[in-house]
């Protein structure tokens, strides 16, 4: 994979330790540079879940058209709300969509984009951290500290303060997701206070992710 220049390094372990997961746990290679590009299709995406929860999703369609990927991407967002991940940890459809050809598109929308279809993967890779029938490959949780913040990180792993839903997910908050799902129709918080409160430091005041902007270069 090659970066851009502004890219941390934190935040391109991320990229590196996600496709390393996928590609392992389905046995299929991305066959591109382009993160994106390799997802867009939605067919990694729903073999990856169906490995994590065998026929969670009963047929892919693997037909190479734009409607094809979009009817696997859906499919596979859907699926991940049966495991329990809420409305704050899936990705938006539209987050895999090839933008490049919009010249007014602004660099920091794609990284909002890039950046919700990663919350997405971190938290199916906790699922399958959690559950007790899934015996292959596990996601490196700490190659995405950048991504999250490192002191979200941590309070995850020690469990405090962390609201745990029925599904049985650690729910996390941040700022760039609550915004956007704010301008969505009918959009309903189901975040609490308590894990508001992941995202407070030590003088009472939010941190966001230092991982502010990264841009996947196809090179």
């Amino acid at each position: 994979m090659e970066w851009r220049q502004q890219t941390s390094v934190s935040c391109a372990d991320a990229f590196i330790e996600a496709q390393r997961w996928i590609e392992e746990v389905t046995g299929k290679s991305f066959g591109c540079n382009d993160f994106r590009a390799a997802l867009e299709n939605g067919v990694l995406l729903c073999d990856l879940i169906n490995q994590l929860k065998p026929g969670i999703i009963k047929k892919v369609n693997r037909l190479s058209t734009p409607i094809a990927g979009l009817d696997n991407v859906n499919v596979f967002l859907k699926a991940c709300g049966k495991l329990g991940l809420n409305v704050s940890q899936r990705f938006d459809p539209g987050d895999l969509q090839d933008l490049s050809t919009r010249a007014t598109l602004r660099r920091d929308e794609t990284n909002r984009r890039l950046k919700n279809v990663m919350i997405t993967i971190y938290w199916l890779g906790r699922h399958a951290h959690l559950d007790t029938y899934y015996s292959g490959p596990q996601l490196n949780f700490k190659a995405f500290e950048g991504l999250l913040g490192l002191p979200l990180s941590k309070i995850l792993d020690e469990g405090s303060n962390v609201v745990v839903k029925d599904g049985g997910y650690k729910e996390c908050w941040y700022p760039e997701r609550e915004e956007y799902l704010r301008m969505r129709p009918g959009y309903k918080t189901e975040i609490s206070l308590d894990s508001r409160a992941l995202h407070l430091n030590s003088e009472g005041t939010q941190q966001s992710s230092p991982c502010q902007e990264f841009v996947h270069n196809t090179g």
